[in-house]
């Protein structure tokens, strides 16, 4: 489902546009300004990209945007370094959109799900908008995808097949570094989930420890004398987090293992809980908080690995 909202006034230097024309039935000049911009233009490969696209309609009467058969209006050009395109995965799940005279929308798109963005480097992202057969794109906008740091890793036989996790360290600015949790199996080449646990302070490592259900528990560090502790599925899907502190006697928390398989914070004292949905879409930074998007991944395995490190 595309989601909108609207937005007023002139658009902000911040957005990249593009005067297009095309013809009308009653003889009149249409004109539709596109922009395309982001939060930030550095991210963790796989995390979700979500990708502002502003679309103004000046026209001086209604517009429709309708998928045809096979040739969808909306749609994303995206280049490596070498030229090469990059092939899409899936088309953007959306629907007709309707856009009054002089009435402006704005769509956020995650294209992590859509496109075969797979190895870290420099990308260049244009949006193509088909009006009755005619594309017209967006200036370009440029991002990064880098690696991050593996701080953690084990491998894991699960339903017969090796499945990696890994904790990976990513700060796309200087206002903070945040904690990931990704989950691969390299012999089905599949990536399972790259999970966002919060900030971390690289004081201390993390502790990890799995449950006998195949769950992975996570505490780390994630302030002065405050730990994030998580608890994520067998897929690395976020199941629940809390924030801990130490004990107003001292005592730090740590994991420790309890009688029936499970896993349990020893010492410490709980601040809060957070309750996490299972899907990848909802594990979005607060540097980078989007509104809401198209074209954001369900839950299952997407197909990819990462480039080597």
């Amino acid at each position: 489902m595309v989601h909108t909202r609207a937005v007023r006034g002139i658009f902000s230097a911040g957005l990249l546009s593009l005067l297009l024309w095309a013809g009308a039935a009653a003889g009149a000049e249409a004109q539709m300004r596109i922009g395309l911009a982001a939060d930030r233009y550095t991210f963790l490969l796989y995390e979700p990209i979500v990708l502002h696209l502003t679309v103004q309609n000046d026209a001086g009467f209604d517009m429709v945007f309708q998928d045809q058969p096979g040739h969808p209006w909306l749609t994303f050009l995206i280049t490596r370094a070498d030229r090469s395109a990059v092939n899409p995965d899936r088309q953007i799940p959306g629907r007709d959109l309707s856009l009054g005279d002089g009435k402006s929308v704005t769509l956020d798109v995650d294209v992590t799900p859509l496109y075969a963005m797979r190895e870290t480097g420099p990308y260049k992202i244009q949006a193509v908008i088909d009006v009755g057969g005619r594309q017209f794109l967006s200036a370009p906008i440029s991002v990064t995808l880098v690696n991050g740091k593996r701080i953690w890793s084990e491998t894991r036989n699960v339903e017969g097949s090796p499945r990696t996790y890994s904790l990976l360290r990513f700060a796309p600015s200087m206002k903070g570094t945040f904690l990931y949790l990704r989950v691969e199996d390299a012999a089905q080449n599949l990536v399972y989930s790259n999970s966002l646990l919060g900030e971390v302070i690289d004081v201390q490592p993390p502790q990890v420890l799995f449950d006998d259900a195949g769950q992975i528990h996570v505490l780390h560090l994630a302030g002065t004398e405050t730990y994030r502790y998580t608890r994520a599925s067998v897929d690395g899907a976020v199941l629940s987090q809390s924030v801990y502190a130490a004990s107003d006697e001292g005592n730090a928390p740590s994991l420790a293992r309890a009688g029936d398989g499970g896993i349990l914070v020893a010492g410490g004292r709980q601040e809060n809980k957070e309750n996490r949905r299972e899907r990848l879409s909802d594990v979005q930074s607060q540097y980078s908080a989007p509104h809401q998007t198209v074209g954001a991944p369900t839950a299952g395995p997407r197909p990819g690995l990462p480039a080597a490190n």
